[in-house]
Formats: structure tokens, sequence, C-alpha cells
């Protein structure tokens, strides 16, 4: 049991046991993690506050005028209803329309119509749900999103294995992933791919994706049953030559009967409206029945957890999407935005002078990027550089922190890491 979950059952020992034992096995093995949230809340009162997976200018949240506005427009029966399960249904055709837009080699046949789903963990709960048993395999690479562990872990049992995405000088491979597919003897995986990385922003170059790829059909080819999960929450925000369809397009192109892409993605960090909670779940499949038993399942998942999402916000996408030229404007200006804070940080995290500081990972995309850190212990450099500079880091693990551009402004990045050079310094 997570040692989080015993000190709340603990303190439940002390003060109230008669309610630890009416606790289910899952209650009493859940708890709140310790990680990105709790130690944003901590930074709250920073000037420089590098923490959150949101982007802000000197003026707020950004967002996009035109879905500001959109309830202005909106009647009462796209506000006040019920939404479906499954979500309004033009909103589905609208958005599998931009996904084929943005992957051309996707077509209609190979997916299922996207289901609306809470927002992205939603639908990793949703897939959590429909295909993972106690003790079944997950893999993930170290660098990830602390959330999944809390899903596939904790609350379904799944077995988590993890991989390098990066060497020792903190350059991307493929190698540990290829590797582990390859010495994979399991009846059924569950494989998590998260690019833009969260933590590292990091997205694979078209040859990286092809060799991703092919392990994972060598895999399916020996027989395994491949769950292949694209988690794509930072989809489109691509700052270098990548692979920019989903990694997902390219798995749906593999004849294997053996292999099923799931995609998520949606409008919360695409469109700039992380509350919305928007988002979707697709499956890559040219079986119709087999795409109606699917959706039917989801169907049945939403209506016993959620019963539905809210109507107000898939109304406001489903508006954008039908009057987008303004919108995709002022969004292709919020992604410059970003772009320009990339360029800045890359020149300077790089510089000679934070060699003996730290290494930095590869990174060419989403909002973030993290480096290993050298000779300070990460949450006592969180916590310096919270008390002593005023700036919000996120301390991943023993060895790296994530920094998020997407919180600071052009002109404050080289302040930011030299101060993180600084505290450093302090702590040696």
């Amino acid at each position: 049991m997570n040692p989080l979950a015993q000190n709340l059952n603990d303190q439940l020992v002390d003060e109230r046991p008669e309610i630890l034992s009416m606790l289910s096995n899952l209650g009493q093995a859940m708890y709140y993690p310790k990680g990105i949230l709790s130690q944003s809340a901590e930074a709250k009162s920073t000037k420089y506050n590098a923490t959150i997976g949101m982007a802000t200018n000197n003026d707020g949240k950004m967002y996009a005028q035109a879905l500001y506005d959109v309830y202005n427009h909106l009647s009462p029966d796209e506000v006040f209803p019920y939404a479906p399960p499954q979500g309004i249904e033009s909103l589905r055709d609208l958005w599998q329309q931009k996904m084929l837009k943005e992957n051309p080699d996707l077509t209609a046949q190979t997916i299922s119509r996207p289901i609306v789903t809470n927002a992205l963990t939603h639908g990793l709960s949703l897939v959590a749900d429909l295909f993972v048993d106690n003790g079944d395999t997950l893999l993930l690479p170290t660098h990830n999103w602390g959330n999944y562990k809390l899903i596939f872990d904790t609350k379904h049992g799944a077995n988590i294995e993890t991989y390098s995405i990066f060497d020792q000088d903190g350059h991307y491979t493929t190698n540990s992933l290829v590797s582990t597919l390859e010495n994979c003897n399991q009846d059924k995986v569950l494989l998590i791919l998260n690019y833009p990385n969260n933590p590292t922003g990091y997205t694979p170059t078209k040859d990286e994706v092809k060799t991703i790829v092919s392990a994972i059909e060598q895999l399916a080819n020996k027989g395994t049953k491949v769950i292949a999960v694209v988690d794509d929450a930072y989809y489109g925000l691509f700052y270098e030559d990548v692979y920019t369809q989903s990694i997902f397009t390219a798995i749906t192109q593999l004849n294997s009967k053996n292999i099923l892409p799931i995609r998520l993605d949606g409008a919360t960090k695409e469109f700039f409206a992380w509350g919305l909670r928007v988002g979707f779940i697709t499956f890559g499949l040219n079986n119709d029945t087999a795409k109606d038993v699917l959706e039917a399942k989801v169907k049945g998942l939403i209506r016993s957890n959620i019963s539905s999402g809210p109507m107000p916000s898939q109304s406001a996408i489903q508006y954008v999407l039908e009057h987008h030229e303004q919108f995709d404007k002022e969004i292709q200006a919020n992604i410059d935005t970003l772009q320009s804070r990339y360029e800045v940080t890359k020149e300077v995290v790089y510089d000679d002078k934070y060699k003996d500081h730290w290494t930095a990972y590869d990174f060419n995309s989403g909002y973030f990027m993290a480096v290993k850190v050298n000779g300070v212990n990460p949450e006592e450099l969180r916590k310096h550089l919270i008390d002593k500079y005023s700036i919000g880091i996120i301390a991943l693990n023993d060895t790296d922190i994530r920094i998020a551009f997407s919180c600071v402004e052009k002109e404050d990045i080289p302040h930011v890491f030299d101060s993180i050079a600084q505290a450093i310094d302090d702590l040696k």
C-alpha cells in the first residue's frame, strides 16, 4: 500500500476506526498524491510560477476571445439540458472531421466516432475500466504523468513496468522501449504513448515513430494483445520538425487484429480551455460491429459514473468548431507565443555556464521541459526556490525538475533559469 494511503488509514485508526472498517479495498488504498497539484498549490504565491499545465501571460490565462464570447451565442437548449452520455452527436462528428484533417493518413472507416469524455483523465479512467484487470501489465516511460499510477495501479491493480526514453546525456532514445517490447512475454499488455510528453516536452521524429510502431507490430505478431493508448493531451503544440500526425494514426496503419489503438485528446490544451473539461476517446477499428460494441460499453461506463458531461462546455466547443475562422487565428497566436518562449528556453537552458548545474532532456513541443539537476535534491531545490526566489517548479523524482515555460513570459525566462542555477549553488 502506498505510504500516503497508509498514513491516512492510520489517522482513522486513531480517530474513527469504525470508518476505516467501512472502507472498501479501493477506499483503503486511495490517497491524494503529493505530485503536481500539491506542489503547484505551494507555488501559488510565487512571482514566477512555472508549475502547472496551463498557459499564462501578464494579463492572466491565455485564451481565445472567440471561445470566451461563445456563451452570448448559445440558446437555452444548448446550455441547460442534459447531454447524452456519449456527447452531443454533432460535436462528435465535428471532432472527427478535425482529426481527419490533421491526420491525413486516417480515414473515417478505420476509426470509431469520437465519444465525449470529461477531458483526458476521464478518458484514461474509462480505458482502465474497460481493459485493466488486477495484475495486467502497463508499460510507461520512466518520465510519465503521475496520475497514471493512481488510475491504473491504485484503482485497478495494474503492474506498471517502466522504460527509459532518454540516455544518460539527456537525448531521446527508442532503444529501451524497443527492447522492453522485444522481451515482453505477456498475453496482454497496455502501452501508453504520451507525445508531446509530460513532463519533458518531447515528440518523436518520423523515423522514431516508425521504430516505435514497428516494435509494437512485432510484439503483436508474437501473439500478444496490445492495447496502445495514445495520450494526445498536448497534440498540436509542435515547435520543431517532428511527426505531426498523432502516433495513433501510425498505429492504425498496422494490419494486426492483436492491436487496439485508442486515442485520447481534447479541447483542454489544444483550445486553451482547461476548465471546460471536454475530451474525446476514439478507437482505431475498421469493424462496425466492434465499434458499436465498444461505444455501448463506454456509454454504460459513463452513465454509471458521471451520467453525462456538461452541456454548456460541449456546446461551446461545437460552436467554435463551426465558426472557426477567427478562433483558429487566436489559437495560432497563442501557439506562436508558446513557440517564442520555447525558443528562448532552448537557448538559455543549453548555455555552457549551466553545464555543471544540470543536464537538459531533449524537448521540442508542448508546455514543459525537464532537467536533471546536479548535486542537489530536487525537492529541497523546489522549496528553496519558493522561499528565496519566488519561483515555482515541479520536483519530479530524486534527480529531475520540470519547468513550465508555458507559464513564464519570454523576457522572464533567462531570470528564472539563472535563479535556479543560483539556488543550486546555494544548496551545494
